[in-house]
């Protein structure tokens, strides 16, 4: 069926980990078909449900020729394919598999959003690993605070801003940059806070877990190490913008 879907979509376009597809706002003129990976969907900073291969998204956009009104996000390496307002007359008419498919994915859907608005859950595992979606202005670290967890950032709107004092010293931008490793290995409180400057995905690790981490990520552990040897290398170590 995946080959019968792509024959017939506008566009079949990969997206990266954390990639966006819709932004909550946008104006949509198509209606979308995940045809590998996962998507997350979240409004107003809340994750309300996430969509596996053959789900349909965006078709209230379409049908009812208004802005969406959620967030579309890839949480793994997927691919989505898009379609015109005429296709879903099509697929009606003449493709029943297909519109059998649909129906099915929004009953799914339907059922998932019921299920996570009343748990209130924002936050979701990947493989062992928590990411979060943070909106714009949310706080990720507050000044002072303890805490045992640290950071890695997947994607930012307009990256994450760090103050201390209320006073901005960096913006974090770089995909994969960690933050708040050093508070967290110390274990001592966060010398500055990290808001968020637009949406932004960010990963989240326990220091409990750095066993697995270096076993499955040990691509993290050595950003861990140059981090860490940079700053101890800094000669403005004492400064709260090394220690998030």
């Amino acid at each position: 069926m995946e080959q019968h879907s792509r024959q017939q979509a506008l566009e079949v376009r990969a997206y990266p980990y954390g990639g966006i597809i819709v932004r909550e706002g946008d104006d949509c003129e198509v209606f979308y078909v995940v045809l590998s990976g996962e998507v997350q969907i979240s409004e107003r900073g809340r994750n309300i449900r996430v969509l596996s291969p053959h789900d349909t998204f965006g078709l209230e956009s379409v049908v009812f020729k208004k802005p969406s009104s959620y967030t579309a996000r890839a949480i793994t390496e997927t691919r989505v394919a898009s379609y015109g307002p005429d296709a879903l007359d099509r697929f009606i008419r003449g493709n029943p598999r297909m519109a059998q498919s649909i129906l099915k994915s929004l009953l799914h859907q339907l059922k998932d959003t019921t299920r996570t608005l009343a748990d209130e859950s924002g936050d979701f595992s990947i493989e062992g690993v928590r990411v979060h979606y943070y909106g714009d202005g949310d706080k990720i670290i507050e000044e002072g605070a303890m805490a045992r967890v640290f950071f890695r950032l997947v994607s930012s709107e307009g990256g994450l801003r760090v103050t201390s004092d209320g006073e901005e010293i960096a913006v974090i931008r770089k995909p994969g940059e960690i933050f708040g490793e050093m508070a967290c290995l110390l274990d001592a409180p966060h010398q500055s806070t990290v808001t968020s400057l637009g949406p932004s995905t960010v990963e989240v690790y326990e220091l409990s877990d750095m066993d697995a981490v270096a076993k499955d990520n040990p691509e993290l552990v050595l950003q861990m190490m140059r981090a860490l040897v940079g700053r101890l290398s800094d000669p403005n170590l004492k400064k709260p913008k090394t220690l998030h």
